[in-house]
């Protein structure tokens, strides 16, 4: 609390000076009080002390060093098992997109090059998802470095949770088919982009981030410094940054977490078609352009056939004043049926009309019969619920590759494993999807047993 200012610091810093001529410290991060995790003064008659040795055992040093740097220092903070839980949430990603690095770096053979920490992954072909990833990397290193000379850990570990999110529930999700067979690109890219975090978070996290360097870096890579906290701090490199990139892929995400938000309102399944439609100006929010990004809504959205960038299903336009002199009547019937055209510059395309942004009032959505949707912030998606026979085969397909990958964790195979898979005879038409399903649960073969009733894997030796 602020009394140890007084008590202290002070103390220390006074007692220095006359003792040695100099400080003892150049600044001192410090806070308001430590209360529980219930906002209480922490006493042992109230059983809400903590003594620092459980929080060692429990927590571990640098769960407690998070706990302590994500917080304002004009706030309190709030301490116990229950908030390190949650710290423990994020690390556990990082750790596990380095354990998925590892797992099949290691099957494939894959050789870091610690020249990408300076440079950058070149001399190989970098797909968008790639390059957006290096952008992203340094959009960390401004964030933090920003965070780190206003003395504001909190900030630091905002940038670096959003990072660590962002690496973990979008490249590495998109990008995990490419790492079940050695893609030079996806290793180099994600093995950069996890070593060059650890390197700004190390002076937060300083015994985990240097754990990981000794496993990413210092053990495979010859000539590299032993220690994270030897290597120096990362140099940004501008020719690296993307902000294009980054603003239509936080749009592409955005659409994204709509259609999730649509989809669940229906039984997870694949849908005939998908729209989406921005029915606001957002300079900071592009709209998304190129097949990369229009798969990566496809494919994250759960579009598996027949989708249709169709902005006029995603939201009805609303009426527009008399701005289209003789053809008003035939631009309103074309408001009310949804046909409709935005265009790049914000307007509207109606019965051969272009109509200004500003000649459209914006009035409510209306539900689209046997359409899912769902609107946020200016952007409207919409899914076709409609289903015919081959998408609901699809569906079936679906629920068998959730199924597999729970009996593959259930049986102890490790992710990286082959296996193969045998089918009962009800399932046997699922065949003709024979190679997306052994994509999915790295299986090498799918037989049919008319035998057994329900799936069955066994491990490839």
């Amino acid at each position: 609390m602020r009394e140890q200012i007084r008590l202290w610091f002070y103390s220390l810093f006074f007692m220095s000076v006359v003792l040695t001529g100099r400080a003892p410290y150049r600044k001192v991060l410090t806070y308001e009080k430590l209360l529980d995790a219930k906002g209480r003064e922490m006493h042992g008659s109230w059983g809400s002390q903590i003594s620092a040795d459980e929080a060692f055992e429990r927590m571990g040093a640098d769960v407690m060093r998070w706990l302590y740097c994500q917080q304002q220092p004009s706030q309190n903070i709030r301490f116990g098992f229950a908030p390190a839980d949650d710290v423990k949430r994020c690390l556990l990603t990082l750790w596990n997109s380095a354990r998925f690095l590892t797992d099949y770096g290691r099957i494939e053979g894959f050789e870091p090059r610690y020249e990408d920490l300076e440079t950058g992954v070149a001399g190989v072909k970098l797909r968008p998802l790639d390059r957006w990833l290096q952008a992203r990397v340094q959009q960390l290193l401004a964030d933090a470095e920003a965070a780190y000379d206003a003395y504001l850990s909190v900030d630091v570990l905002k940038a670096f949770e959003s990072f660590v999110d962002d690496l973990s529930n979008w490249y590495i999700r998109r990008s995990r088919r490419r790492f079940y067979s050695y893609d030079e690109a996806a290793f180099r890219s994600l093995w950069t982009a996890l070593v060059q975090s650890l390197r700004v978070v190390a002076p937060v996290l300083p015994m985990l981030a240097d754990h990981l360097w000794k496993v990413l870096v210092a053990d495979v890579v010859e000539g590299a410094p032993d220690s994270i906290h030897l290597a120096g701090w990362p140099e940004a490199r501008e020719e690296l940054r993307d902000e294009r990139l980054l603003a239509e892929t936080a749009a592409v995400r955005d659409v994204v977490q709509l259609g999730r938000r649509a989809r669940a309102q229906e039984r997870r399944q694949p849908a005939p078609a998908a729209a989406a439609a921005v029915r606001t100006r957002r300079p900071q929010c592009p709209r998304p352009r190129g097949r990369d990004r229009r798969g990566a809504a496809r494919q994250t959205g759960g579009v598996r056939c027949r989708a249709r960038d169709d902005s006029a299903h995603a939201a009805q336009p609303p009426p527009a004043r008399p701005a289209a002199g003789p053809r008003l009547r035939d631009v309103r019937v074309a408001l009310e049926n949804g046909a409709v055209e935005r265009l790049d510059d914000g307007s509207f395309r109606v019965a051969s009309e272009v109509l200004a942004p500003e000649e459209v009032i914006q009035g409510e959505r209306h539900e689209l019969p046997g359409w899912a949707t769902a609107e946020d912030n200016g952007i409207s998606v919409a899914f076709d619920v409609e289903l015919d026979d081959e998408l609901r085969t699809e569906g079936r397909v679906l629920d068998l590759i959730h199924s597999v990958n729970a009996l593959r964790k259930a049986s102890g195979i490790e992710v990286t494993d082959r296996v193969t898979l045998t089918l009962p005879a009800s399932q046997a038409d699922l065949l003709l999807y024979s190679d997306w399903i052994m994509r999915e649960v790295l299986a090498v073969d799918v037989d049919v047993d008319g035998e057994i009733a329900e799936p069955s894997i066994a491990k490839v030796a």
